[in-house]
């Protein structure tokens, strides 16, 4: 009932607001209209005033004057019909809102309902070979990386429509629109956001893997994730927020922007993202991970410290301190983008970014080396099981640094 009121406050003010006015002007003419006829009774505008409200109203006596003229006595009608509106109207739109809340309380148990149907789906892998490399990886427990609408439709029983429903109503899944072999296929990831942007998982790593671009990029959170899984390191991702969305409440760069460099910020994805960087990002020596989705071409992944655009040396960078170890890192790369048959570069793509670029926020307020890996996206849309080979290579790069 409480809930109803609430929600029903605007029209309830309206309601009553438009009665008490409409009782005061017809008391008011009530006066003109019976004060010659009866002035004792109707002595004043204020004694006609508490004669309207006090006779519909509180019934203590006023019922003892009534009107004597034609005209008054027809006002007084009109009182009285209002009097009664007094009453109905507030109590009818109570009563709607309070059936309003019985049907979302129903319609809130029935997607919880769901969404937990949903979230037990999300567990279960039906192809053996995925099964097999999920459990050497030890990351059974990771959710899988998509669950298409046609699954949901035909193996579940859950209509397109509802699903729309549970994904507004729920923080744990995105629907995404993916382009598999030139055919377009909707279906739903796995996201359980906790923060306003995405999420954030603190491991107490000096390890920390960065990626803002899963709201752009189909997978791409699902990869990181895992990857982050392996390693036990800490992760942070964009789930949410992109400079094109169609969605004008969407619509923020969260990869340029100068507001990663000024004290106080408006935006609270940002305020949050900027505290997760500066909290889960503070050992000089730590090392951050971001990745960046690159196109379909001839590169597996590539390096980019900061460099100019060309430079083939981790000489002139300026994100990555550790040279010997950044080479440790290219060399191992540079084993699995040849397993694949792809290449591996520095910098051959990729330059420095803009000034307002995260990276430069997060090297300059953590002091950590920072590498900006550029992964080559068609592996996201490989089978599952060339999917997770791929996360287990990928983490191999640098699983000497998890701790």
């Amino acid at each position: 009932m409480i809930k109803a009121i609430k929600n029903k406050k605007t029209e309830l003010t309206v309601s009553l607001g438009m009665i008490l006015v409409l009782i005061i002007i017809a008391s008011v003419l009530m006066y003109f209209l019976e004060h010659e006829a009866q002035p004792k009774s109707f002595e004043n505008l204020y004694t006609s005033l508490w004669w309207g409200i006090d006779k519909y109203l509180t019934s203590t006596g006023g019922e003892d004057i009534n009107p004597i003229t034609p005209a008054g006595k027809f006002l007084s009608g009109l009182i009285a019909i209002l009097g009664v509106g007094m009453f109905a109207l507030p109590a009818g739109i109570i009563a709607s809102g309070f059936i309003e809340e019985i049907e979302n309380d129903k319609l809130l148990k029935k997607l919880t309902a769901l969404e937990a149907k949903l979230e037990s789906a999300f567990t279960v892998e039906y192809l053996a070979p995925v099964i097999k490399i999920k459990r050497e990886l030890n990351v059974s427990h990771l959710p899988r990386k998509w669950l298409s609408i046609s699954d949901i439709k035909y193996k579940m029983g859950i209509s397109e429509s509802t699903v729309l429903q549970v994904c507004e109503f729920s923080k744990k899944f995105k629907i995404t629109n993916v382009n598999i072999d030139g055919i377009n296929t909707v279906g739903l990831e796995y996201i359980n956001l906790n923060r306003t942007y995405g999420q954030c998982i603190n491991r107490n790593s000096k390890l920390t893997i960065v990626n803002l671009y899963p709201f752009t990029q189909p997978f791409f959170g699902h990869f990181g994730l895992a990857i982050s899984d392996v390693l036990q390191a800490n992760y942070i991702s964009n789930e949410k927020f992109g400079q094109f969305t169609l969605l004008e409440e969407h619509r923020l760069n969260m990869i340029n922007n100068e507001n990663y460099f000024e004290e106080l910020v408006s935006e609270t994805a940002l305020k949050e993202i900027k505290k997760d960087i500066s909290t889960i990002m503070q050992e000089d020596d730590g090392i951050c991970i971001f990745l960046v989705n690159a196109g379909n071409n001839e590169y597996l992944m590539q390096f980019n410290i900061g460099a100019e655009k060309g430079d083939i040396s981790f000489d002139n960078g300026i994100y990555f301190s550790d040279i010997e170890k950044l080479n440790q890192y290219f060399n191992k790369a540079k084993l699995i983008s040849e397993k694949y048959e792809k290449s591996i570069a520095k910098h051959a793509t990729v330059g420095i970014p803009e000034k307002n670029h995260i990276a430069n926020f997060i090297q300059n307020k953590t002091k950590n080396d920072l590498l900006m890996l550029h992964v080559n996206v068609s592996i996201l849309k490989s089978n599952d099981a060339a999917y997770y080979q791929y996360i287990s290579d990928f983490a191999s790069i640098f699983k000497d640094d998890a701790i």
